[in-house]
């Protein structure tokens, strides 16, 4: 019996530690580009948490955003799960002429700019 509470005990710990990914199919949207040369890193980190906050979650189909970078050659990733392709395309179209993120944008060299999407089943 000690076994036995032990055991489901483990089993429901182990359970709680799970970390929930979406079930459904999706989209996964992958971005690089550079930042320009000009631009300050610390600016530029502040205009894309306030993308991520203010712009890419409150779109519709938004599951989540990630933000990496790799040192040399100011290249960043950027990775975006969308509900479905319809969302990640409207995301898009709207985000090219959103005056709100005009600031983010000026900030990217636009020739470095690479866009794909997967989808997740």
């Amino acid at each position: 019996m000690k076994y036995l509470i032990i055991i489901i005990t483990c089993f429901s710990l182990a359970s709680w530690n799970q970390r929930e990914e979406p079930t459904d199919p999706y989209i996964l949207e992958i971005t690089s580009f550079q930042y320009k040369d000009t631009v300050n890193p610390d600016d530029f980190w502040k205009e894309d948490a306030k993308i991520q906050e203010t712009y890419t979650s409150k779109q519709p189909g938004f599951i989540s955003r990630e933000s990496a970078y790799n040192e040399e050659g100011n290249e960043v990733l950027v990775v975006v799960r969308w509900k479905s392709e319809t969302d990640a395309e409207a995301s898009m179209n709207k985000f090219m002429n959103d005056t709100s993120v005009a600031p983010y944008a000026k900030m990217i060299e636009g020739s470095t700019m690479k866009m794909m999407r997967y989808n997740v089943k």
